[in-house]
């Protein structure tokens, strides 16, 4: 049940206060709707009776107490996922930024996914060959398996994880293979090299992006490599693919 109400109670840095709400969730998405016509969009990060404490993705900054109307959505962030996805890049909350149109399916996907069993997976044997012979040859990675790569400030990263995505590959096999990427936190400029790189190389057709710009809300960064995972899930799971995923 959609719930409105007309009042703030609190507004602190990022932060507003409902009190005398009834029924809430944790992590309940709300729309915020300002007499401007403006909207914005928050999530319940606490509840203590039957007061909520909600963090606004886009800030409080233009907010009062009175001008605001907030709309209660049931539910936490749901993205919209289909093999359309493909080709896309996408915000940490799942709306188009490549100036597309929104992704279009009768389903909705629970970006806060149940973990996986760790018994009910098969048993890793083959690997994927990412043209990068350290680690090809030395950390081999075994499809089902996590991969760290350790840097800092100055070091190429960002050129690797673009080399690891445009080269990427299963060996010897014709199996629907396709890549999820997550940038967080990421500069215009690296944005761009990366779509620069992607689209050059002809990576972009099987690949997915989600971007947190760093001036994008810091809130987004919690939310993006979840939107990306359930992606990620969505095509291995439904679209029968081979999904490797590279944040960075």
């Amino acid at each position: 049940m959609i719930k409105q109400y007309l009042k703030l109670s609190k507004i602190e840095g990022p932060l507003i206060v409902l009190k005398g709400v009834a029924g809430a969730g944790y992590e309940e998405m709300m729309d915020i709707r300002l007499d401007s016509g403006e909207l914005r969009r928050a999530k319940v990060i606490r509840i203590e009776g039957d007061t909520i404490i909600a963090q606004v993705f886009e800030g409080t900054s233009g907010i009062s107490t009175d001008n605001a109307t907030v709309t209660f959505k049931g539910s936490p962030l749901e993205i919209h996922l289909s093999k359309n996805i493909l080709g896309r890049t996408f915000s940490g909350l799942g709306e188009p930024i490549d100036g597309g149109e929104p992704i279009l399916s009768e389903k909705t996907y629970n970006i806060n996914g149940s973990p996986i069993n760790p018994f009910a997976r098969q048993y890793p044997r083959d690997y994927l060959e990412t043209g990068i012979s350290s680690i090809d040859a030395l950390t081999t990675l075994i499809r089902g398996q996590k991969l760290p790569i350790f840097s800092s400030n100055g070091l190429s990263h960002n050129q690797l994880a673009a080399q690891i995505v445009r080269q990427a590959k299963l060996k010897n096999s014709d199996e629907k293979f396709g890549i999820v990427f997550a940038g967080l936190g990421i500069k215009h400029d690296d944005y761009n090299f990366f779509k620069s790189t992607f689209e050059e190389s002809g990576a972009s057709q099987r690949l997915v992006s989600f971007i947190n710009l760093a001036d994008a809300p810091i809130v987004e960064r919690i939310s993006t490599p979840r939107a990306a995972l359930t992606a990620a899930e969505y095509l291995a799971f439904e679209e029968d693919m081979h999904i490797l995923v590279v944040m960075t």
